[in-house]
């Protein structure tokens, strides 16, 4: 007769009363401190170059890397509502926002628009006259 094997702290941790695991994700990282006393920031690779803003509330569980494990050390975590930062909706660092919302601006426009059209083949048509208006105010070029 086989032994019965004792169970794992995981499994107990990241299925709490019946639930799935669907909205869970791990990740390896760094921890460092957060933007906010109830989150921390959460870098994905080594150079701290990447990183997420995790909620407190939102870790399930933990397990420190070993130096025997991994020389550089570092931390796995388990998180739920994972499709909140899969999907780039959670709290991210604020450099990061700040560059999201200037790309966001840079790509506005009538001359973006008008080369985007040139790309795709739909070039807009020209003004037409000796004189291109410039500056947009509508008197120029009349």
């Amino acid at each position: 007769m086989a032994k019965k094997l004792a169970l794992d702290e995981l499994p107990k941790r990241l299925i709490e009363n019946n639930s799935t695991t669907e909205d869970v994700l791990m990740m390896y990282g760094f921890v460092a401190k957060g933007t906010e006393e109830d989150n921390i920031t959460f870098y994905l690779d080594p150079a701290l170059k990447t990183a997420v803003i995790v909620k407190d509330e939102d870790i399930i569980h933990h397990v420190k890397v070993t130096k025997s494990q991994n020389p550089i050390g570092g931390t796995i975590i388990w998180i739920k509502n994972a499709s909140l930062y899969l999907q780039g909706k959670a709290a991210q660092p604020q450099a990061h926002v700040q560059s999201q919302q200037n790309a966001e601006q840079f790509f506005q426009g009538d001359i973006y628009q008008q080369f985007a059209n040139t790309v795709q083949g739909k070039a807009s048509p020209r003004p037409q006259g000796a004189h291109v208006p410039v500056c947009g105010c509508g008197k120029c070029g009349q």
